[in-house]
């Protein structure tokens, strides 16, 4: 008997949102599935469905029937998670774990910007927001298979960015940083900030760098090389005063 997971559900819901279902005949709902339709009070007919009047407003949901590699991928096991639709992955493929990679820098982050307004540096908490706009594009493009336009941060092209992490003295006036207690807690986060994207595009590279030679996705690959660079830059500008606590 083939599963209708709630993946499927989702993905048919985000398509066309639907008021009831039709659960073909030799198919059932997994656990979750069904809590995906009972919170949304969608009804579930029992296929095949009698051919009655559908009301205004009202759509309902059919699953097409799959072939049978789509039938092996239709129950879940634990230690396994879907990595694009039906398609079932070991829970330590290296894309799933840049994911996870990127899912946990997010978190940081966040976390970051609520400490650095917390301390008055409302200026460089509002730039790193617009970087957590972008690392959540990141995971979009990834997940969804999209392109990624390049990153975009005060009209700096991605090579001004490089440029400017490469030469700061010509660009803010401050040599090179090494880290040092003395420079206090918000620069500590930042520079925390910056080893953290280091270690997603660590990550990326073992998702998409193949032995043969060959690499996939180096726009995002680029991204992230560019996201840690930009961590630094604003560093820089946090040393140099360019960011005052209240503004």
């Amino acid at each position: 008997m083939r599963a209708i997971t709630e993946m499927e559900l989702r993905e048919m819901y985000k398509k066309s949102e639907f008021t009831s279902f039709t659960l073909p005949e030799g198919c059932r709902l997994t656990p979750a599935a069904a809590q995906f339709l009972s919170e949304r009070r969608i009804k579930v007919v029992n296929g095949p469905e009698p051919v009655r009047k559908t009301f205004p407003g009202e759509k309902t949901a059919v699953v097409k029937e799959n072939n049978s590699s789509e039938r092996s991928n239709s129950s879940k096991p634990e230690h396994m998670t879907h990595i694009r639709g039906n398609n079932l992955v070991l829970k330590n493929h290296p894309r799933i774990r840049l994911r996870g990679k990127l899912d946990s820098f997010e978190a940081l982050l966040i976390t970051s910007i609520i400490q650095v307004e917390a301390s008055g540096y409302l200026g460089l908490g509002r730039d790193l927001r617009e970087l957590l706009d972008y690392v959540r594009r990141i995971l979009a493009a990834e997940v969804k298979g999209e392109t990624l336009p390049a990153i975009e941060f005060n009209g700096w092209s991605q090579e001004e960015i490089r440029q400017r992490s490469h030469n700061p003295q010509k660009y803010f006036g401050v040599s090179h940083l090494f880290p040092d207690p003395e420079q206090g807690a918000v620069v500590a986060q930042m520079n925390y900030l910056r080893t953290q994207v280091r270690e997603v595009e660590l990550a990326a590279i073992d998702a998409f760098c193949k032995s043969s030679g060959d690499v996939e996705r180096e726009d995002i690959i680029q991204a992230l090389n560019r996201l840690s660079s930009l961590l630094y830059v604003l560093t820089i500008q946090l040393i140099s005063g360019h960011y005052r606590v209240g503004c």
